[in-house]
């Protein structure tokens, strides 16, 4: 397995290429976002992990939702039962590797959590619970939240580097979760650059987005039904985005001709 240096204007190749995915199969890649995003939100009330459930699922669902957009990115239509290859290929085989990647995610984001509760009072932390009303009643000040802000991204930043290659590291290279995590966080490090300038181009989105969100608020804000029906949609669209953007960051720079079968992917399919 080798990774590719690559520039940083690539990182802004990643975001438009985002788009041009989501733009191949719009309704089949809606659809399955929506899947997943309704299985970790059901996945919180499973009994006594529940609050926990959605961090240790993501990485065996995000190797579904990338198998999905790589068979877009073919031209091939992507299925529903794709988010769920993790649990089904090759016999299983890298189901319980990636719930450990989950297990590791899941721990590393409650203390990065516990750090800002430091500035907070455990305001983040009860939002990542569900604990509204406690979060909700926690006395803060601007200050103490770009705190707590600022610590948890500090804390969690190297865990999301290690985190973001090792689910498919796992799957698709048969890679043992420990070191998977190690040579995500390498090749996240060695494209930094091009990391950084993908990192401002969905700041830079979002904060257009938000001013979407304000201009629709002054619009219909007596109207809730009116601005759920026209910001629910224009939310999932852009987390599919997202998703779909994930897959360039994957597709450029990572190559390993001996994964490709297990991938699904060809050789040509870079973009």
């Amino acid at each position: 397995m080798r990774i590719a240096p690559l520039p940083a204007r690539a990182g802004w190749r990643w975001v438009a290429r985002g788009f041009a995915l989501l733009r191949r199969q719009p309704i089949a890649l809606l659809a399955i976002t929506f899947l997943n995003l309704l299985l970790l939100s059901l996945s919180v009330l499973i009994p006594f992990v529940g609050s926990i459930a959605p961090l240790v699922l993501a990485p065996a669902l995000m190797v579904g939702l990338m198998r999905a957009v790589g068979t877009a990115d073919e031209g091939g239509m992507p299925l529903p039962t794709m988010l769920f290859a993790a649990f089904r290929e090759d016999g299983g085989r890298a189901l319980r590797p990636l719930l450990l990647l989950g297990i590791v995610n899941a721990v590393a984001t409650m203390l990065a959590l516990a750090l800002a509760a430091l500035f907070d009072g455990g305001a983040l932390m009860q939002l990542a619970v569900g604990n509204l009303e406690e979060a909700e009643s926690a006395a803060l000040d601007d200050v103490s939240l770009w705190l707590a802000a600022a610590t948890f991204v500090t804390a969690y930043l190297p865990v999301q580097m290690a985190m973001w290659y090792a689910p498919l590291f796992v799957a698709w290279h048969r890679v043992p979760p420990v070191k998977s995590l190690f040579f995500s966080l390498l090749a996240v490090w060695r494209n930094r650059g091009a990391f950084l300038v993908y990192g401002i181009g969905w700041f830079a989105i979002a904060f257009a987005g938000s001013l979407v969100v304000r201009a629709v608020q002054g619009a219909f804000g007596s109207h809730p039904l009116a601005m759920s029906m026209i910001l629910s949609p224009l939310s999932l669209a852009l987390i599919t985005v997202i998703y779909c953007s994930f897959w360039p960051t994957y597709r450029e720079p990572v190559s390993d001709p001996a994964a490709e079968a297990v991938a699904g992917t060809a050789p040509d399919a870079r973009a």
